[in-house]
C-alpha cells in the first residue's frame, strides 16, 4: 500500500471556498461519476470480495465538486461453477463503510468484539447489511452481506475469510483513519481505530430485574501514545460480561417490551455487538422500542 496519504488528502480531501461555495479537485475528471480506489485487495474463498480505499466526489448544478466522500468499499460476488464472477456479477451486492463503520469491523477481525452488524441505509437505495461472525470451520472468519428488497425478499453472499484477509482487511481499515488524518502517527490512530465500549453491571438479584442495571459510558480513554507497546487491542477479559449484557436483553425483551418475542431476543442475542445490545437495553428501559420493533420485523420476513 504505497500511499503518500497527506498528499491525497491535500489534492482531495482540503476544499477551497470559491463564490462563496467550498469546492474540491474532482477526483476522477475523465469519469466524474465515478470515484477512484487508492488501494485495493481481492478476497477469493467460497466467494469475491474486492475491498477498496476508496473516494468519490458530489456536484452541483454548475459541475463543481462540492463534497467528497471517502470510506472502505466491498464488493461482495459468488462463486460459480468454480469461477470467481466478480464484477460480473449481476447478483453482486456492493457497499461502503465510513470510518465510524470502520472502527468496529476492524474491533471485530482484531478479537476485540465477539460479533460485527452495521446496517447501511440510504434514501432511494435498498437497505444493506453487513455482519460478521466466527465460523470455525475453513475460514477463522466469515463476512455477510445482505440486500433487504421490499419486492424480491432478501438476498446475502457470504464470503470466508483467512488470517491473511483478515489482516488486509484490517490494515485498510487504518487507511481511511491515515487518509482523514495523515498528521497522526501510526501509533495514536490504530489506538483509536477500537471503539468507545459501555460497562455493564450484573444483576445481583433478580437476573430479569433490569431496573437494576446501570449503564455507565466510559467517558475517559487511554491517552493517545506513540509507545507501541500501548496500543495493543484490550483483551476480552476488559471488555463488558456479554453473558450478563445477553442476561440483561432477555430480561427488556420479556419483562418491558410489549411483543416479548422470543424470537427476535435470541436474534439479538446471537447477532449483536456489545455495544448494540447496550443501546438496546438502555432504549428499552427509557421507553422507545423502535429499534426493537424494527428488528422484529426484519426476524420475522425471514431478512434477519
Amino acid at each position: 500500500m504505497l500511499i503518500d496519504f497527506a498528499a491525497e488528502h491535500e489534492r482531495y480531501l482540503k476544499g477551497k471556498l470559491e463564490g462563496g461555495v467550498w469546492v474540491f479537485n474532482a477526483v476522477n475528471g475523465s469519469n466524474p461519476t465515478s470515484g477512484i480506489h487508492l488501494s485495493t485487495y481481492q478476497v477469493f474463498s467460497n466467494g469475491g470480495l474486492g475491498v477498496a480505499l476508496y473516494i468519490r466526489n458530489e456536484f452541483d448544478e454548475a459541475g463543481r465538486a462540492v463534497k467528497v466522500h471517502s470510506g472502505l468499499k466491498l464488493l461482495f460476488s459468488h462463486k460459480v461453477n468454480g469461477r470467481y464472477v466478480l464484477a460480473k456479477d449481476e447478483n453482486r451486492i456492493s457497499l461502503t463503510l465510513d470510518i465510524g463503520a470502520c472502527r468496529h469491523l476492524y474491533a471485530w477481525l482484531a478479537g476485540a468484539q465477539p460479533g460485527f452488524m452495521y446496517d447501511l441505509v440510504r434514501s432511494g437505495v435498498n437497505p444493506r447489511q453487513i455482519s460478521g461472525f466466527e465460523t470455525g470451520r475453513a475460514f477463522p472468519l466469515t463476512l455477510r452481506a445482505t440486500e433487504f428488497s421490499p419486492n424480491d425478499g432478501h438476498r446475502k453472499i457470504d464470503v470466508g475469510l483467512s488470517d491473511t484477509d483478515i489482516f488486509h482487511i484490517q490494515m485498510h481499515c487504518v487507511a481511511l483513519a491515515k487518509l482523514l488524518y495523515p498528521s497522526m502517527s501510526d501509533t495514536a490512530l490504530v489506538h483509536h481505530m477500537l471503539p468507545r465500549t459501555t460497562a455493564a453491571r450484573a444483576v445481583v438479584n433478580e437476573p430479569t430485574e433490569v431496573e437494576a442495571l446501570d449503564h455507565q459510558p466510559s467517558q475517559k480513554g487511554p491517552e493517545p501514545t506513540d509507545s507501541p507497546a500501548t496500543v495493543e487491542p484490550p483483551a476480552l477479559a476488559a471488555l463488558p460480561d456479554i453473558a450478563k449484557t445477553k442476561k440483561a436483553v432477555f430480561g427488556v425483551g420479556k419483562n418491558q417490551w410489549p411483543a416479548k418475542d422470543i424470537q427476535t431476543i435470541q436474534y439479538i442475542q446471537e447477532n449483536s455487538t456489545i455495544e448494540a445490545m447496550d443501546r438496546l437495553i438502555k432504549a428499552g428501559n427509557s421507553g422507545d422500542f423502535t429499534e426493537w420493533n424494527r428488528i422484529y420485523s426484519l426476524v420475522r420476513s425471514g431478512r434477519g
